[in-house]
């Protein structure tokens, strides 16, 4: 496995770019808006001279990044000769489907389909084409370039080969990964989420505020940061997203999204991205 094309260049599908052509592979990152390629590249070039300047990486190590990565918004170049996709695309279940109806005609017939979603399920994902048995869940986590963990998600028809192939692939990429069956929002996102989202409910009913809310639990549990805090980075956008997902599919009140969550995202607050949401940023 030496060529990888990574399909849609946001914040994860950037962030997994960045990663795989850093660990040695050829690395195409496509995506339809030119402007996003540009804006990924303007990513990865921060990257490169921040790990230079902190000497995480030599200059040939910078010169051989630049030499695997490319920019590409036609699909097809992009994915002629890959050996693995990892599609990052929005969180729409359709928009997936559409994508991996499309990419089974422009690979070979072994090429791995990865699909780093966090929450949809990959065995409704792999309905869409009829070689099911090599879609695959492969979740990194934000940001890309610094969390270890790699979730594999198995469908139900994922094909035993497709898994072992996987896990060679992260770890060759310097990441750990754990290897879980086909629910929706798996484990990481189906346990992660609830804190999250129990944090914003506390908020709303007033149980603290939100500073002594992350505190407790960033302290109170050893967490990197609090769990509102936490909702921020990822994006309240997406947070709500994915307990829509969830409650849709397990039809279980727990999962329901907080009206504080909801009023947040109609009001474009929506955390890191737009300088604004449980906190303020510059």
């Amino acid at each position: 496995m030496e060529k990888v094309a990574v399909v849609g260049s946001g914040t994860m599908g950037s962030g997994v770019g960045y990663v795989t052509a850093l660990a040695g592979f050829e690395t195409r990152l496509y995506d339809v808006s030119p402007e996003a390629l540009v804006k990924a590249e303007d990513y990865h070039r921060g990257l490169i001279a921040k790990s230079l300047a902190k000497e995480r990486i030599t200059a040939e190590e910078a010169d051989a990044f630049w030499g695997r990565m490319s920019y590409l918004d036609e699909l097809g170049r992009a994915l002629d000769g890959a050996d693995i996709v990892i599609e990052a695309i929005p969180e729409d279940i359709e928009l997936k489907k559409d994508f991996f109806r499309q990419a089974e005609g422009l690979v070979s017939q072994d090429t791995i389909l990865g699909s780093n979603t966090s929450s949809l399920p990959i065995t409704q994902i792999a309905s869409a084409v009829e070689s099911r048995g090599r879609v695959i869940g492969i979740h990194f986590f934000n940001p890309a370039p610094l969390m270890k963990l790699v979730e594999i998600i198995v469908g139900m028809e994922t094909e035993p080969d497709m898994v072992d192939r996987v896990i060679d692939f992260v770890r060759r990429l310097g990441k750990e990964e754990v290897v879980v069956n086909d629910f929706p929002g798996f484990v990481t996102t189906r346990v992660g989420i609830m804190l999250v989202s129990e944090a914003i409910f506390a908020l709303q009913e007033g149980v603290a505020e939100k500073e002594a809310l992350d505190k407790a639990i960033k302290l109170g549990y050893n967490h990197p940061m609090g769990p509102l805090a936490l909702a921020d980075l990822i994006g309240l956008d997406i947070v709500h997203h994915i307990l829509e997902v969830l409650h849709d599919s397990y039809k279980d009140p727990r999962y329901r999204s907080p009206i504080l969550l909801k009023k947040m995202v109609e009001a474009g607050r929506l955390g890191r991205k737009t300088g604004r949401g449980f906190y303020e940023y510059e």
